[in-house]
């Protein structure tokens, strides 16, 4: 069915940066907050069906305000003993996604600048369709933020 291919890539709104960290999870925002000037925080536990099992993955969340609208953007754990979210260009090797919605920065301009926080080892810009994780990312910024 490659109309439908092709309606779902269409509305694949949203870029993704593959990070290499030494850090969990919780540090890792944290250094993120304090070099990028983000509000990155808890979200949600993102539930992967795997070939043995599942794998949760955490999910921090921030929302970014600027003259152009409002954009969403995820911090996600990709990869976990239980199991990988990314796996293709590459991204089986990263140990976090940064999916960013419509309205954010742009991959390019930010991947610099990700490169020079403490504890970001590496930093790519992968293609959403081809990452083998846009079944999960694609409307991850439907989900609302838990109080």
């Amino acid at each position: 069915m490659q109309w439908l291919d092709d309606d779902f890539a269409d509305s694949c709104d949203f870029e993704l940066i593959g990070l290499s960290s030494h850090l969990p999870p919780q540090r890792l925002c944290w250094e993120l907050n304090r070099a990028m000037g983000w509000n990155l925080a808890f979200s949600h536990m993102l539930d992967i069906a795997q070939k043995k099992g599942n794998s949760s993955h955490t999910v921090y969340r921030s929302n970014e305000t600027d003259d152009t609208g409002q954009g969403a953007f995820h911090v996600v754990e990709n990869k976990l003993p239980e199991g990988i979210i990314a796996r293709f260009q590459g991204a089986s090797a990263l140990d976090y996604l940064l999916h960013m919605g419509e309205g954010c920065e742009q991959a390019e301009v930010l991947i610099p600048s990700l490169r020079k926080v403490k504890g970001v080892n590496y930093a790519q810009s992968l293609d959403p369709l081809h990452s083998g994780a846009i079944e999960h990312l694609a409307l991850i910024d439907l989900i609302p933020l838990e109080d």
